[in-house]
């Protein structure tokens, strides 16, 4: 099969979430992916259950498809002395620990491209190194927190509220991705290696797009709304008799065709709703007037008439049900692959559909230190020998 990243290799640090599935991502791309793991105890979310399949949480296996894993002690010099071998031998290599830490494992900047002067180097933390808050530790939902996507997210008059998922650190990796495959563009025409510095909290900046950018035209902190959308009216969710749909009438001439579908097409000229900006003013009494019509019949009476009208419009529904549907299955957004110990194991498919070169899940997600021996005699031609020395000195764990 035909991959659009065939022969690049991926030296994998990191834990989690951000910097794992950035590396998957990767991996579904064609690229090989090396996952170095502390042994004993691998990554943190392989423990992060339940639900388990297998060995290891679901967490883990969302975002470690199409790697192979190797048990490696970083704080011991043996299992240095195995990173400085391999890293020659690689294109990228992808961490995210704390600067502080990075530096003190000998996963430096400077340190690893004086091994190998091409590599692109993609280092992932919390707030990035420089400024006061470099070295703080940081999970995604204290992100959420210190960069404003709490304080905007939830009822106005309710607590902040995180996301349902760790979206910073999703939109984290999808940035990191994108750097890599542009640094690897640019050390191929260049022949020079990259440096990628990549910031959970420049990353939640940048992805809070118009709501940032109001801020700095206005000089006002956006304010939680709950479910409506600070620049366009209607674009929410709202209850019909027996249940709930989405509405989202995103420019005037779909706001027409909303309101002839619910049979009240005089709101359209209506001077308070005559556009966009006249219903952002006056939302409460435009949201009001679409609460009382659209609860006087069903969810299918108003999808059928919404969607004849083309205008975008869906049911609000849970994730079973996304995933299960027949679009989504007919696209093949739902993976099978065979795992040691959960025998057939479901995963979303990469979203990405390229054609000729074609995004696939190859491997199972590895169990801890699965590939450690075929890795190395792989990559580094080491043998039996060598492997019992670097064993016998703790490289890959404790010492024997």
């Amino acid at each position: 099969m035909t991959t659009a990243l065939d022969g690049v290799k991926v030296l994998d640090l990191s834990r989690v979430l951000a910097g794992p599935y950035c590396t998957m991502l990767l991996g579904d791309l064609g690229a090989e992916i090396i996952k170095v793991e502390r042994p004993g105890t691998g990554d943190d979310t392989r423990r992060w259950g339940p639900p388990f399949a297998g060995d290891d949480a679901a967490y883990f296996h969302s975002v470690n498809r199409n790697k192979r894993s190797l048990a490696l002690d970083l704080t011991q010099p043996a299992g240095r002395d195995v990173l400085d071998r391999l890293v020659p031998e690689v294109d990228v290599v992808v961490h995210n620990f704390q600067p502080a830490v990075a530096e003190r494992l000998g996963v430096g900047h400077a340190r690893l491209t004086a091994l190998h002067p091409r590599l692109v180097y993609c280092a992932i933390s919390s707030f990035g190194p420089g400024g006061p808050d470099a070295d703080r530790p940081g999970y995604d939902v204290l992100v959420q927190a210190m960069g404003g996507l709490m304080d905007i997210t939830g009822d106005p008059s309710g607590p902040p509220t995180k996301v349902g998922v760790a979206i910073v650190d999703v939109v984290t990796g999808l940035f990191a991705m994108g750097g890599i495959l542009a640094a690897l563009r640019a050390r191929d025409a260049s022949g020079e290696g990259q440096k990628l510095d990549v910031a959970l909290q420049d990353c939640l900046a940048s992805a809070l797009v118009n709501q940032a950018q109001n801020y700095l035209v206005s000089g006002v902190s956006p304010r939680r709304m709950g479910n409506a959308h600070p620049n366009l009216v209607p674009y929410q969710p709202f209850a019909a008799a027996d249940g709930w749909l989405v509405v989202a009438g995103g420019n005037d001439a779909m706001f027409r065709r909303l309101v002839e579908a619910l049979d009240r097409a005089a709101w359209a000229d209506d001077p308070r709703f005559i556009d966009n900006a006249a219903r952002v003013t006056n939302r409460e009494v435009l949201v009001a007037l679409m609460e009382q019509r659209i609860g006087e019949a069903s969810v299918d009476h108003w999808l059928q008439k919404l969607t004849a009208a083309g205008v975008p419009a869906g049911p609000i529904r849970d994730v079973g049900t996304m995933l299960d549907s027949p679009h989504m299955r007919q696209r093949g957004m739902v993976a099978e692959v065979e795992h040691p110990t959960a025998g057939r194991l479901e995963m979303v498919r990469n979203p990405l559909h390229l054609e000729p070169a074609k995004t696939s899940v190859r491997r199972a997600p590895p169990q801890l230190g699965e590939h450690t021996e075929e890795v190395l005699r792989e990559l580094l031609a080491v043998d039996d020998a060598r492997l019992a020395s670097w064993r016998r000195d703790g490289a890959f764990g404790t010492r024997s």
